[in-house]
């Protein structure tokens, strides 16, 4: 092989050379003084170069890439410039799209861990590293272990969940190597955006009344912007009195009787009327009746029917039967 008589130095030369000055710049900074030393003076010394010899030594260069896909990540910019600049277009996409694959970072694994269990073991971690956590697992979990946490850490945790936007698998990886012991199951995730307010909206959807508005009201504290985000988000049972006739319809077709009779108990008069417009005037008649002869009824149990109803109008929006918007407005399809 011609390349065989160049050494690291003059190698790492060449390729430098032929990245261009931009990309050759920003890799000397991280270099060591002696680095760029012994580099600049192997440049200094490599006179006429045949096409060949910077092939062999960029295809070596490739080779290298790939037995060690674990350091490079998909979310690296820098990284898929340096490819893209080395290689021709085919190949550079070949080899990003496999050093995007060969990159992902694992925390999956948190699934097949029980809410009380994952709570005990994050308690005591940094705020950033909670909300980075809970922000991989599906909303109706991180609503449970949001709820076992200390209510001083909600506020906090919903903050920076908020904030939360691309991050880098290398930092999966650094907590990975933390929950490593405690968690066997392996997993793929790529960098993505896992934070927001979208993902707490629909948390607080699948918690209960109690705790969704006690997180709500301390965040108002904080941040009343976010809250009032969060909320505009969010779908309850008072909105609703926001989706049409034929929506209503919908809902009404997959309730129960006996479940309007308790969710209706505290419901607000556009709801309620919305509710009996919609249903024949025997079913709304003995609903009424059936309403007025109900013995007190326990506000918990109240919300909790009324959660179910929310959940049903959720499927139905998932279903593709009723669209949900931004607000609770509603509109059949």
């Amino acid at each position: 092989m011609a390349t065989n008589k160049y050494t690291g130095a003059q190698k790492a030369a060449i390729l430098l050379l032929s990245f261009g000055e931009e990309i050759s710049a920003e890799i000397f900074k991280n270099m060591t003084e002696f680095e760029i030393k012994r580099i600049g003076s192997a440049m200094s010394r490599l006179g006429r170069l045949e096409q060949e010899v910077i092939d062999e030594i960029m295809m070596e260069f490739y080779e290298i890439l790939q037995q060690n896909k674990k350091f490079f990540y998909g979310g690296n910019d820098f990284t898929m410039k340096v490819i893209g600049s080395a290689f021709k277009g085919g190949e550079a996409d070949d080899l990003i799209e496999q050093l995007a694959l060969g990159s992902s970072a694992n925390l999956d694994a948190l699934e097949l861990i029980d809410p009380r269990t994952l709570t005990n073991f994050i308690r005591n971690e940094h705020p950033q590293t909670i909300a980075l956590i809970l922000a991989h697992l599906d909303p109706g979990k991180c609503g449970e272990v949001i709820k076992l946490l200390p209510e001083a850490l909600h506020t906090e945790i919903i903050l920076r969940i908020s904030n939360l936007d691309a991050v880098a698998p290398e930092i999966i990886d650094e907590i990975d190597d933390v929950l490593r012991n405690e968690i066997q199951a392996m997993g793929s995730i790529s960098s993505q955006k896992i934070g927001g307010v979208e993902p707490i909206a629909e948390m607080l959807n699948l918690i209960d009344k109690a705790t969704e508005e006690q997180i709500l009201d301390n965040l108002e504290e904080r941040d009343p912007d976010l809250a009032e985000q969060i909320r505009q988000l969010m779908f309850v049972f008072d909105d609703l009195a926001k989706i049409d006739d034929r929506g209503i319809q919908e809902i009404i077709k997959n309730v129960k009787p006996e479940q309007w009779m308790i969710a209706l108990k505290t419901a607000s008069e556009a709801v309620t009327d919305l509710v009996f417009r919609n249903m024949s005037e025997r079913a709304a008649k003995m609903l009424k009746e059936d309403m007025e002869a109900m013995s007190a009824v326990k506000l918990s149990d109240v919300e909790s029917m009324q959660f179910e109803i929310v959940q049903v109008a959720r499927k139905l929006e998932e279903e593709g039967k009723i669209i949900i918007a931004q607000g609770g407005e509603a509109a059949f399809v």
